[in-house]
């Protein structure tokens, strides 16, 4: 479990292949980090941060150990066939900890969470990590239905689909882990992060990631607010819902929940209304940043 940061400056490089000289790193296949879901919780800003620094998608330079010219979503079909070559590459890291030096692939696919997506995976590397952000199941699902109007051009009624549950998969967080853990080998292959926690500490959670892949930490600057897909723009009022379909929801995803904290072994900041006792905080635990899961 990764319940506190190591401290500051505490880097754990990356394993150093020599050459027959001896002088520099031979080139050798990346690291493979995949995000296990991770949509509508702050995937795509991270991905960024992690690809190409504090300056996201409009940084020319990436200090850091990803490799930068990874399309974000390899899900499926042919993009899928393309991530498949690039974790077969043996050009694109040199396994150094010089900062000039990749060691690491970041698959940021958003959607797949099932246990055959997993196997899948596990064809490619024998020890691969995974990232997996959590949120509030109910505010990510609301923030699903807003992104499919927002950005996805649908004229659906938000409180009636809602009401109807349509596409609620991304929020069954628990079932998502659970698929995950029947297929790796070692719960600690997981790093949990809770979604407030990029918020809290943006820089102190990318050093926690670093220190769970196997890769040298960074310097950059500090680190931009994730981006949390939950306010009005300019051209869009974001919608939120009744108390009554919030209730409905929550009813509804409420075991999932205790199944999530049953495999991660902690309470989340928001997960009161799905215990016995969701009028008190009582016996909530301190807070946490990152931790990986029981299993």
């Amino acid at each position: 479990s990764i319940d506190k940061l190591p401290k500051e400056g505490n880097d754990t490089g990356t394993e150093v292949t020599l050459n027959n000289n001896n002088t520099s790193p031979t080139t050798t296949m990346c690291r493979q980090v995949y995000f296990w879901g991770g949509g509508k919780a702050g995937s795509t800003s991270l991905f960024f941060t992690l690809t190409r620094g504090p300056g996201g998608q409009g940084n020319p330079q990436n200090t850091g150990p990803f490799v930068r010219e990874v399309g974000k979503e390899p899900c499926q079909g042919s993009a899928w066939k393309q991530w498949e070559a690039l974790t077969k590459n043996t050009n694109l890291c040199r396994g150094g900890s010089d900062s000039n030096s990749f060691t690491h692939l970041l698959n940021g696919c958003p959607r797949e969470t099932s246990a055959q997506y997993a196997r899948k995976v596990m064809t490619l590397s024998d020890d691969p990590k995974f990232l997996m952000l959590i949120r509030d199941p109910v505010d990510r699902y609301v923030s699903f239905l807003n992104d499919e109007v927002r950005r996805g051009g649908s004229k659906m009624n938000i409180e009636n689909t809602a009401r109807n549950r349509f596409g609620m998969t991304l929020a069954r967080q628990g079932a998502a882990l659970k698929n995950l853990l029947s297929v790796i080998k070692d719960p600690k292959q997981i790093l949990i992060i809770p979604m407030e926690s990029i918020s809290i500490n943006a820089d102190g959670v990318i050093d926690a990631i670093m220190d769970h892949v196997g890769g040298r930490r960074w310097k950059r600057n500090e680190t931009e607010d994730v981006k949390m897909n939950v306010g009005s723009t300019d051209n869009y009022e974001y919608v939120t819902l009744s108390h009554n379909t919030t209730e409905i929801l929550r009813n509804k995803l409420r075991q999932d929940v205790l199944l999530l904290e049953s495999l991660v072994g902690k309470r989340f900041s928001w997960s009161s209304w799905a215990r016995n006792d969701m009028n008190t905080t009582s016996g909530e635990e301190e807070a946490w940043l990152v931790t990986s899961p029981f299993g």
